[in-house]
């Protein structure tokens, strides 16, 4: 199962997430659920580094584990990214509900 957590700043707008686990949908290598929350994850990172040229207080990208947290002085840059990334992750947890955990804090 992949884990997904929010950071969310003190006026609760998201500040990043961090995903780990695997989705054990299928085999690595056919796994459609990860696939599709780590190339969502990937490209809302790559699009807020090389679009919206924010600075990150962290950014992990390792098997099984993808962090990503914006500085604050960048978050109303980074706010659409963040806010399409959370709702896409929602969207495929909907179909795959199994295979994704939101941990609430």
């Amino acid at each position: 199962m992949i884990k997904v957590k929010y950071y969310y700043n003190d006026d609760f707008s998201i500040k990043g997430f961090c995903l780990k686990g695997h989705a054990d949908y299928a085999e690595i290598g056919y796994d459609i659920v990860c696939s599709a929350v780590t190339s969502n994850a990937i490209a809302v990172i790559n699009s807020l580094d090389k679009l919206q040229k924010v600075e990150f207080d962290k950014v992990t990208g390792q098997e099984g584990h993808i962090e990503c947290i914006v500085k604050d002085e960048f978050l109303n840059d980074a706010k659409l990214l963040l806010d399409h990334f959370q709702l896409a992750i929602e969207g495929i947890k909907r179909e795959y509900p199994k295979n994704i955990k939101i941990l609430k804090k």
